[in-house]
């Protein structure tokens, strides 16, 4: 245990058993609720006098009175209820901002129910309510983003979270607040009400409590963080090193959730037919370089156009990946054994112009085609690629989660210069980094931006 930690577990512990080491962040939330409902409340009742100025020429014309004194009440109540005042939004600004305009929308729809059903349209102006609308909606967006940020600026987070350390290291951070139950004597096995009640007091008004123990204390932790009022989770060991993601359930069983999968159906749906429609049209496209290609290398050198070789595909299988042929025939190297080097005399000189300029990799718009490999994704490795004179999957444990996705190809990791040679195990790490990071926050935009990018890494002084 650090240095640190002993001095604030000593802070602690030498505090009297009656008093609260943790504020109550109740008032500072209700505070922050307040000021975001104003907010609300200020930006729709301006947004249609504001309107109400425009087309009526003053700013308490009835239109925009009556749709404010409808509108309005309608707007709280939703947002009250759909968590536009809730930890949520305070800790995402973007989160409240969202679900203000369902609110606003939701309350605008409901207004121009009741003006039809009721017929006022004397009272009814369009163009207010859609200006007065449209108004309120950017005003929401802007000030939830900007209001919301200037709150955890100024305020800090409305939340507090106390981690109790039993009987193993912590390496605390700064601001964090640290409790060791060996310095004020709980023991989780306990019965004893006194103890409960010091434990009490110690987490008195705390939002969050964490647990740091062992594994054999799991379980007596748990039954005692269930018997209080506070959000209870346990930092167990055992769990970090399996990599645990959630808790699912099977045949009314608990289950350990591990892996979700990046891409579901729909999202694989979407990213299977971009592909088609972008490696067809890309090869009709290149064409002429295709065929140009194609003809040097078999100009200068005897053998097939095209090299295949057994790469790591989704889910691990395997598959053949097709590029051009870069190196005389008889000197190939199939198995990736040996790291292509600069200069190396293996490479032709068509195949050191189309490898330094990443033309090389252009069959693989057929591997694509195929369904083998996507137009993005993390680069396909061979079997005994190397970095360190390590296999890639002896370097990091992390390896083999990238194949969770078709490889692609162009990646994350390539617009970001981690491609050729694998020297050190630094060259792999980055890569898988980037790869992971690239798993945990897909999107189709995100393929369509890399795909944009790429096109500024094509030559590269890596790439030989």
């Amino acid at each position: 245990m650090n240095l640190h930690s002993r001095h604030h577990f000593d802070q602690i512990g030498n505090q009297h058993s009656d008093s609260v080491p943790i504020g109550n962040m109740e008032r500072r939330r209700i505070r922050c609720y307040a000021i975001l409902a104003g907010w609300d409340a200020i930006t729709i009742a301006s947004s249609f006098l504001l309107a109400n100025i425009l087309f009526i020429g003053t700013w308490h014309a009835t239109h925009g009175m009556t749709m404010i004194s409808v509108l309005l009440p309608i707007y709280i109540w939703v947002a009250s209820i759909n968590g536009s005042y809730s930890s949520a939004v305070l800790h995402d600004p973007r989160i409240g901002a969202f679900r203000s305009i369902r609110a606003i929308a939701f309350a605008a729809a409901t207004m121009l129910i009741i003006a039809y059903s009721f017929k006022v349209g004397a009272i009814f102006s369009r163009l207010v309510f859609w200006t007065g609308t449209i108004f309120a909606i950017s005003l929401l967006i802007a000030g939830r983003i900007v209001i919301g940020r200037i709150l955890l600026n100024r305020l800090g987070t409305p939340f507090s979270t106390v981690v109790i350390v039993d009987g193993i290291a912590w390496d605390a951070k700064p601001g964090d607040i640290v409790l060791d139950a060996g310095q004020f004597g709980f023991d989780p096995r306990t019965d004893d009400p006194l103890q409960y009640n010091e434990l009490a007091k110690r987490v008195a008004h705390a939002d969050r409590v964490l647990i740091a123990c062992s594994d054999d204390r799991v379980a007596p932790w748990a039954h005692v963080l269930k018997s209080m009022a506070v959000d209870g989770e346990i930092l167990a060991p055992e769990v970090d090193r399996i990599g645990m993601i959630g808790v699912g359930r099977y045949n009314g069983a608990r289950t350990i959730v591990v892996s979700a999968g990046p891409l579901h159906l729909r999202d694989r749906t979407v990213k299977r037919i971009f592909d088609i429609v972008a490696s067809a049209t890309a090869l009709v496209l290149l064409s002429p370089i295709l065929i140009a290609v194609a003809i040097a290398i078999r100009i200068e050198s005897p053998g097939p156009i095209l090299f295949r070789q057994q790469r790591i595909g989704r889910d691990n299988t395997l598959f053949m990946v097709l590029k051009f042929r870069s190196m005389y025939q008889d000197r190939c190297d199939a198995s990736a054994s040996v790291l292509t080097t600069r200069s190396d005399s293996r490479v032709t000189r068509v195949g050191s112009f189309i490898r330094r300029n990443s033309i090389d990799e252009l069959p693989q718009l057929i591997n694509v085609l195929q369904g083998d490999m996507s137009m993005v994704g993390p680069r396909p490795h061979a079997l005994s690629a190397k970095a360190a004179e390590l296999l890639y999957w002896d370097i990091d444990d992390r390896y083999r989660h990238r194949h969770a996705v078709k490889p692609g190809v162009t990646g994350l990791a390539q617009i970001r210069g981690f491609r050729g040679a694998t020297v050190v195990a630094t060259d792999l790490t980055n890569r898988v980094s980037a790869d992971l990071e690239y798993l945990r926050d897909w999107s189709m935009r995100k393929d369509i931006w890399i795909l944009l990018r790429t096109i500024f890494v094509i030559r590269h002084d890596n790439a030989f």
